[in-house]
């Protein structure tokens, strides 16, 4: 089952099975926690803990193709764009991007697998890259919100083990979040270092 949740400039979207364990997966399917789901995971983990302000756009794709190969997992379009009111209008994340990320820029990770005879899996969400100016002024203008985004920061820490920069601003509760098995709701993949 894939579910996606749009709203004005940010996007949340999850694919995995309605299911309670692995050995409800479909029949040549039994290895998909090991042969997508865990692979997919490690890659969205491995953005979120490299995309930072002044970074060039290929070192984030390189990043993903690294953990990710291309190859064996047949992702397209990129590993992340820009948001906008169309998905796709541009992304400074490419193969050979100069581009550098700043401060203000809201991104989402938008990695596609394709791996023939598997199911997909997708945990797509919005982030915002803020300075510490940029978040200062998000305390003093919007007080309520930077509590959501403290609280989900802490979450994503503490919760999921993901290293989250400073300069990451989550723009959904579920960023980082990934439960592959819908029905399996104490089953949601966080990070063991």
């Amino acid at each position: 089952m894939s579910l996606t949740t749009e709203f004005k400039g940010g996007l949340s979207s999850r694919t995995g099975f309605v299911i309670e364990n692995a050995a409800q997966l479909p029949k040549g399917q039994q290895d998909y926690l090991e042969r997508v789901a865990k692979p997919y995971y490690q890659a969205v983990v491995a953005w979120l803990e490299t995309i930072k302000i002044n970074m060039k756009g290929k070192e984030l794709y390189q990043i993903i193709e690294t953990v990710f190969p291309k190859e064996t997992y047949h992702w397209y379009l990129n590993p992340g764009h820009l948001v906008s009111d169309e998905e796709w209008m541009s992304s400074p994340i490419y193969d050979d991007s100069e581009e550098t990320l700043k401060s203000g820029m809201i991104l989402q990770i938008d990695i596609i697998p394709s791996v023939p005879r598997y199911t997909g899996v997708s945990a797509e969400e919005c982030v915002a890259l803020a300075d510490a100016s940029l978040q200062e002024q998000l305390k003093i203008e919007y007080p309520e919100l930077w509590q959501r985004i403290t609280a989900r920061k802490t979450y994503i820490r503490e919760v999921l083990n993901i290293h989250l920069s400073e300069e990451i601003i989550p723009l959904s509760n579920t960023v980082g979040y990934l439960r592959p098995f819908y029905l399996a709701k104490d089953q949601a993949f966080r990070c063991v270092k």
